[in-house]
């Protein structure tokens, strides 16, 4: 039982790298937020910062990728991007 909970762990490690990254984005982006759904990282952004979240959610989108590229994850990008 104690090695499913230890392989959970390593599954979501990619979270402590994406996090950060994705705050930095959030913190530029007056009305944004990171939602934590249990197996993702939402960053999200009202209507009212569209054009500039937009924009900001294609670089966020990138660099993600750059900085996950070794993770055994996938970087999406939402409806609004």
């Amino acid at each position: 039982m104690q090695e499913k909970n230890e392989l959970r762990r390593e599954d979501w490690s990619w979270k402590h790298i994406a996090e950060p990254v994705m705050k930095l984005y959030t913190e530029t982006t007056d009305i944004s937020s990171i939602e934590d759904k249990e197996i993702t990282l939402v960053c999200c952004y009202k209507d009212e910062a569209l054009d500039f979240g937009s924009c900001q959610a294609k670089e966020l989108l990138n660099h993600l990728e750059s900085v996950l590229a070794n993770e055994l994850v996938i970087v999406k990008s939402g409806q609004n991007t």
